[in-house]
């Protein structure tokens, strides 16, 4: 098993997910996966994010074009009617680590929500150590993502439980975390554990300078990527907004 094909040691990774259809339907900007894997092949970003069915659909085209791929093997239930994003009230998975495997995946990736209830938090955590299992098995790289969707804290109460979220998901097996861009004290934190880190992009900002900067220091201090989608292919101009991101991550080369 290696990470290196998902982060390469001699650069920050540029990885635009293109997984969101899965539970929050059909989007702006992925109206049409195939031509934005084109776009994303030509501009030379490092890696996606996909479901089951677009990986068996566009996964050889990404071995084609140089990039890595990451399969999204859970489904959060947002409600029980498509494209209505209520509340999540249960998470499962709807891919195997060996289904992974068969459609040529470099990785596996779980979201690890957290504020939902203790039952669902419950689910999240026995899949993610079922999945872990699964992954040394087939010796695929094991994403996971704690991610808070309880009611707002405030900054450093954030941190706190991201930091928190993190260390659960290292211990169950991660090999890689994608958590939100927190602050330094917290971060230098995470990275101390020695599990490559990437950072996520999450909604669509309008001024997302801010999240560049974020991650501008991220990456100074160790971190070794972004998954940034919505920010790229829901944004005025998808090169620009990928230009801006290589700008953010050219600062540092990763040792």
């Amino acid at each position: 098993m290696t990470v290196e094909r998902v982060l390469p040691t001699d650069r920050a990774a540029l990885i635009i997910p293109m997984d969101h259809g899965l539970t929050m339907g059909n989007l702006t900007g992925l109206h049409d996966p195939a031509a934005l894997l084109e776009r994303l092949i030509h501009a030379g970003v490092d890696g996606t994010l996909l479901s089951p069915g677009l990986a068996a659909r566009l996964g050889g085209r990404c071995r084609a074009g140089h990039m890595s791929v990451t399969l999204t093997l859970d489904y959060q239930l947002w409600g029980d009617r498509p494209g209505t994003l209520e509340h999540i009230s249960d998470v499962f998975a709807v891919c195997s680590v060996a289904r992974a495997r068969a459609l040529g995946a470099d990785a596996v990736k779980l979201l690890m929500p957290y504020g939902l209830g203790r039952r669902v938090t419950r689910e999240v955590l026995t899949l993610a150590a079922q999945v872990a299992d699964d992954a040394r098995t087939h010796a695929l790289p094991l994403m996971l993502e704690p991610l808070w969707m309880g009611e707002p804290l405030a900054p450093e109460e954030h941190d706190d439980v991201i930091v928190h979220g993190a260390r659960v998901a290292v211990e169950l097996g991660a090999d890689i975390l994608k958590i939100p861009a927190i602050g330094e004290a917290a971060l230098t934190q995470v990275l101390a554990w020695g599990v490559p880190t990437v950072f996520l992009g999450g909604v669509k900002q309008d001024d997302p300078a801010a999240l560049y900067g974020r991650i501008r220091r991220g990456i100074e201090l160790g971190a070794r990527g972004v998954v940034v989608g919505r920010n790229v292919w829901q944004s005025a101009d998808m090169d620009v907004s990928i230009a801006a991101l290589r700008d953010a991550l050219a600062h540092v080369t990763p040792s």
